[in-house]
């Protein structure tokens, strides 16, 4: 190779240089992905020619949790962020903060999972780049509702309930039930007496004859027109 082809760089170089010149390595590591080339040729063709910016290749912090994740993910399983935290006896909050900073670069969802009858579809991880798995169709409204319908049916209580509601239609629908308006329901919640019932005679007798126990003896004298008879002592 020349001296004025080595100064070259081919497109699949330079698109190689692009994938990887965020990779956590040193610049000489990197120099092994280009025979030929140097370090230095590397990082000059990196700044000046493609503008890709300053390398952060400083080594990747160790983090605990993603190496046991790595551990328990290893062989193709697939397991999802609570499994995960059980297994590796930590938060479910530090897996999905793990799962975050490396999805689509070291991990992906593989599969997707319900961990209840009426919960939402859960990610189920899986080891390797790539794109995330399909999500399942969702189901129709008359779906869901037959699907309600089913397990409701299974309740008594909520059997007997439709089955009072129903009758109850069908008594207004054919004419044996009509509700009474607003005034026969107030009458019906007048509060109701349960002694005997006076009647009119009794009850303007009654109201005729003075009512002696309210009066002491001075004032009923008065009201008659006679003068109380006092004795000396």
């Amino acid at each position: 190779m020349t001296a004025k082809t080595w100064n070259v760089w081919t497109p699949e170089e330079d698109a190689r240089l692009s994938k990887h010149w965020a990779d956590k390595v040193s610049t000489k590591r990197l120099a092994e992905r280009f025979p030929g080339r140097t370090p230095a040729a590397i990082l000059k063709h990196g700044y000046v020619a493609l503008g890709l910016g300053p390398r952060d290749c400083g080594r990747e912090s160790f983090s605990p949790v993603w190496e046991g994740v790595k551990r328990m993910l290893a062989g193709g399983k697939m397991m999802t962020s609570k499994e995960l935290a059980e297994a590796l006896k930590v938060t479910p909050h530090a897996v999905q903060v793990c799962m975050r900073d490396r999805h689509g670069k070291d991990v992906h969802v593989g599969g997707y999972v319900k961990v209840a009858a009426h919960s939402t579809r859960v990610n189920r991880w899986k080891l390797g780049p790539g794109p995330d798995a399909p999500l399942p169709p969702q189901k129709t409204k008359n779906e869901v509702n037959r699907e309600y319908s089913r397990r409701m049916r299974k309740d008594p209580e909520y059997c007997a309930r439709q089955n009072l509601r129903a009758r109850r239609r069908y008594a207004e629908k054919t004419g044996k039930l009509i509700r009474p308006d607003a005034a026969v329901q107030w009458m019906q919640q007048m509060p109701q007496h349960d002694g005997p019932l006076i009647a009119p005679e009794e009850f303007r007798q009654a109201d005729s004859q003075p009512r002696a126990p309210l009066f002491p003896q001075a004032g009923l004298s008065l009201l008659r027109g006679t003068t109380p008879n006092h004795s000396a002592p």
